[in-house]
């Protein structure tokens, strides 16, 4: 295609999309335009794992499995075989799945385990975000084989052979990883301790204090050596296999509480959506154990009441001050209520009704804010590190995927010999009560450590449908900012006129309820601050956003966008 067709392209399909005003000119390369198969993640080579499959033949299945094994090589920051995920897909014939891969908390695991190792080792690093004890049990493995075997036509052994080339032969490393290397390089200095007893990531990942510039070459042989043997074996040489015994060993030397019972009893659970609508738009999202489904709809719900698109044209300001109000009920509820719903008592039809989010916005004032307390619901009535990717195939079958092993390089704790970093997703759960985990939130005993528990996660893979056909796949990464990003991307294409490219590069603001503080994703406009200040918002001094990656489908045209604040890149014909 000529570069006059690609910019015509580039200009018509945003009309369509949005009827806004498009960007003149070629599109930026963290947008891809197609019309057949798209794929949109956080990693160029991800990306290009996927496509190479749906060239092939393959479907949107086929395609995510080959991307998440991709992105576990060339983001292994983010996620990796050691962590989990959640993944909504929305087939041509409108059937809906949604599968949960998150980690579980393995047998031996109790509500005050972490407590009791804090004062084992006060002056050690916290037992629940770093070391052998905050493992999880992995999902994502027997996750992703599993749905392929269900619902894909490609060979495990075909979907992941991009990754195992990656791996063995190696990518060039890009500023986010050196970033993630950058930062956990401080944890280890902070503990000496960690170089031993975690040292598969400081040798390899952190080149034993060598840091990695951008443009380096990553090799990662012994993951290579478990991506064949995936290959070779099945998902079961990681649940019964070699693989789950040198796990098994690995945790009994390093006093970690996982065991091999632990992994060969993982199952997959699959859920209902959870679905709402918003100005007419249907919207698909995660149920609990991920946060991210009922916290988005709650947010959609308020926002309905208000007539954003009207106020926007004339007060920007306050469309950001009623954004941070519903954004701050939903954290409000999620900190309240929010839990693995299979053990705990979850108000999901509660908290995404409509009548709920009506009386929630009729406490909303224009002027001003209200003390964090006051927002949420108080008591229920009787009835009632992450990395993101969509697939699109030719077929019109659509997946979105959001996966992790949660803060950087996980638990910073290894398999070494297969090259398998762990996560330490047991900090999702309320391990120390009262305090805040990794992210500063605060959450309750419905999301308390328990055996076969999932950890709750502000993970929010979603599909927006108008008149029973998908427009918008979306999803994002970076802890509970993941739902803002998801939030204000979503109202820009929908309610403010934006262009796809428009709402991803526009400025996002994000409030979790507790700490009770606005922030911006970069240096906002002092006129903006100044008028929320006057209602009474308390702004952050730091940045911060979630990582979106997109694909919206109009009119026969797909746009994949991957959100330039990472390096990922779109790929798709």
């Amino acid at each position: 295609m000529s570069d006059l067709v690609r910019g015509r392209l580039w200009i018509v399909s945003l009309l369509t999309l949005t009827g806004g005003t498009p960007a003149m000119g070629d599109p930026p390369d963290w947008l891809r335009i197609g019309s057949e198969a798209m794929v949109a993640s956080d990693s160029a080579y991800a990306s290009q794992a996927g496509v190479s499959i749906l060239r092939a033949g393959g479907n949107a299945i086929d395609a995510a499995c080959a991307v998440s094994f991709a992105l576990a090589v060339t983001r292994p920051e983010s996620t990796g075989l050691g962590g989990g995920g959640f993944l909504i897909a929305r087939f041509a014939d409108g059937r809906v799945v949604v599968a949960d891969f998150r980690e579980t908390a393995p047998a031996r695991a109790s509500a005050d385990m972490y407590v009791k190792a804090q004062a084992r080792h006060p002056d050690g690093p916290p037992p629940s975000r770093i070391g052998y004890v905050a493992v999880a049990v992995p999902g994502l493995v027997r996750g992703r084989a599993e749905l392929l075997q269900q619902f894909g036509s490609r060979s495990l052994a075909t979907v992941l052979k991009p990754a195992i080339h990656l791996a063995k032969e190696g990518f060039a490393v890009d500023e986010h990883y050196v970033s993630a290397c950058t930062h956990v390089a401080r944890q280890y200095e902070e503990y000496p301790s960690l170089k031993e007893s975690c040292g598969y990531v400081y040798r390899r990942h952190l080149r034993s204090g060598d840091l990695p510039q951008v443009g380096d070459r990553l090799v990662q042989p012994e993951l290579g050596r478990l991506l064949e043997a995936l290959a070779e074996q099945g998902a079961d040489v990681f649940y019964t296999g070699d693989v789950a015994d040198a796990i098994a060993r690995t945790m009994v030397r390093r006093n970690g509480v996982i065991r091999r019972s632990d992994l060969a009893g993982y199952k997959v659970a699959y859920r209902k959506p959870i679905r709402t609508t918003y100005r007419g738009y249907e919207v698909v999202g995660m149920p609990p154990p991920s946060s991210g489904g009922v916290a988005l709809a709650e947010a959609l719900n308020i926002l309905e009441e208000i007539n954003v698109a009207l106020l926007w044209r004339s007060d920007q300001a306050a469309v950001r001050h009623f954004m941070a109000e519903a954004m701050k009920h939903a954290f409000a509820d999620r900190a309240r209520w929010l839990g693995d719903s299979d053990y705990a008592r979850v108000p999901v039809g509660l908290l995404t009704s409509k009548p709920y989010a009506g009386r929630l916005a009729r406490t909303l004032r224009p002027r001003t804010t209200r003390a964090p307390e006051t927002y949420g619901t108080t008591q229920i009535p009787d009835d009632a590190g992450t990395s993101h990717f969509c697939v699109v195939d030719r077929w019109g079958n659509c997946v979105v995927s959001t996966e992790t092993i949660n803060t950087s390089f996980g638990s910073l704790a290894a398999v070494d010999e297969w090259g398998l970093i762990l996560n330490n997703e047991m900090d999702d759960f309320t391990t120390v009560p009262g305090e805040a985990n990794a992210f500063g939130l605060r959450q309750s005993v419905n999301n308390a450590v328990a055996p076969g528990r999932r950890p709750l996660s502000s993970m929010t893979p979603t599909i927006v449908l108008e008149t029973g056909r998908p427009i918008l796949l979306i999803g994002a990464s970076g802890g509970p900012r993941i739902i803002s990003a998801v939030l204000n991307v979503t109202v820009g294409v929908t309610d403010l006129g934006m262009s796809l490219e428009e709402a991803i590069k526009g400025r996002r603001i994000h409030h979790q309820w507790s700490p009770d503080e606005v922030v911006f994703d970069a240096a906002p406009d002092p006129q903006i601050v100044a008028d929320l200040q006057s209602r009474g918002h308390t702004i952050s001094s730091e940045y911060g956003t979630g990582i979106v990656q997109t694909i919206a489908l109009r009119e026969g045209r797909l746009i994949g966008a991957s959100d330039p604040r990472k390096g990922g890149r779109p790929d798709g014909y």
